[in-house]
């Protein structure tokens, strides 16, 4: 008797599918949305509903129908990191909002390839931030053999300039590797130094140099090295926050020339001596390779920030500011935040 019920209501079950694949063309079919994916629902007539109450009723006996599912669809929740980002770029925000100069921020999240950016391709005079690209130059002519890092240079007078660095109180004669004029050109920013490795590379291989690395806006000219406190806006140094943050980043990944070149160039940007700007509330435990600019009202601090939960590019360049000691302050109370964001 069992046997029979069974293969009876396997046949009952296969009347009915043949039945509902085969239901006349007023029976709608209706679709609802679970989790985004269409799902059919059958609006059967009523005079089909003793088929339904059969086979329900036989399955539930020798469990043949199986259990009701429930299908819930809930809203997906907002992740916490994606809130503290969001709280990062808000406090940001506030603290630029409050500055009555020019601000240029590219932020980028090394870990998960977001960014944050305000005027990012605006052109800032580049002060200092010059010599991050002309580092970059030199070690392409040092791969092209145009240039060795042990290969020495004799400090002429000429060469001296004002402002920062110690090379223009050395004697004139003294002779310097190009490696140790690089690293005096990057982590004491001096100038004199740069004017002896400009004068190796030349401005036209420079600016060939950038254009091939695919900045468009970072050029360098003759007078844009100049000290002087007014200069012609056709005559200067441009860069733009973006551009920078794409030379670190390259530096970073190891395809800035070649990975031992982008090793050493990283080493470099380590080593850079400032106690101000993004360094202010930088963590103890903390590193940052990167390189500062301060020139014709201008200040400026771009790097690569290294904390226990991940790396991130850090630039931001302000301009037309009041005074230095106020656009430091914002440099500083940014990286505050961004760090807030980092270590939390």
């Amino acid at each position: 008797m069992k046997l029979f019920l069974i293969r009876n209501v396997g046949n009952l079950r296969f009347w009915l599918v043949h039945s509902l694949v085969n239901m006349p063309r007023n029976h709608a079919i209706h679709y609802s949305k679970v989790n985004e994916k269409p799902v059919p629902t059958f609006a059967v007539s009523a005079s089909w509903g003793w088929v339904g109450m059969v086979l329900l009723l036989v399955g539930l006996f020798f469990g043949l129908c199986p259990r009701p599912v429930a299908i819930s669809v809930e809203p997906v929740p907002i992740q916490a990191d994606d809130r503290r980002w969001a709280q990062m770029i808000g406090s940001i925000s506030g603290v630029i909002s409050h500055y009555d100069g020019d601000v240029g921020l590219y932020i980028k999240d090394l870990k998960t390839g977001r960014t944050f950016e305000k005027d990012a391709d605006k052109p800032f005079v580049s002060a200092s931030l010059i010599k991050l690209p002309i580092m970059v130059a030199a070690f392409e002519a040092i791969n092209e053999g145009r240039l060795s890092l042990s290969s020495r240079m004799a400090l002429k007078r000429n060469f001296r300039r004002g402002g920062s660095g110690r090379l223009k109180w050395a004697r004139s004669g003294s002779a310097y590797s190009v490696s140790s004029l690089i690293y005096e050109m990057i982590t004491r920013s001096d100038n004199t130094a740069t004017a002896m490795v400009i004068d190796r590379l030349g401005y036209d291989y420079l600016n060939q140099t950038f254009e091939k690395l695919g900045l468009m806006t970072t050029r360098i000219n003759p007078s844009g090295m100049s000290l002087a406190d007014r200069l012609r806006s056709d005559k200067d140094n441009y860069t733009t926050a973006r551009e920078m943050g794409f030379l670190l980043e390259q530096i970073y990944n190891r395809k800035m020339v070649n990975s031992a070149l982008s090793d050493a160039m990283l080493e470099i940007l380590k080593g850079v001596n400032s106690h101000s700007r993004l360094s202010t509330y930088l963590p103890r435990t903390w590193k940052l390779a990167h390189k500062t600019g301060l020139l014709r009202r201008n200040c400026h601090d771009v790097g690569i920030v290294f904390s226990p939960d991940g790396d991130y590019i850090l630039c931001v360049l302000t301009g037309h500011l009041g005074n230095y000691r106020k656009a430091k302050g914002v440099i500083a109370s940014v990286g505050q935040k961004a760090y807030a964001y980092m270590g939390s």
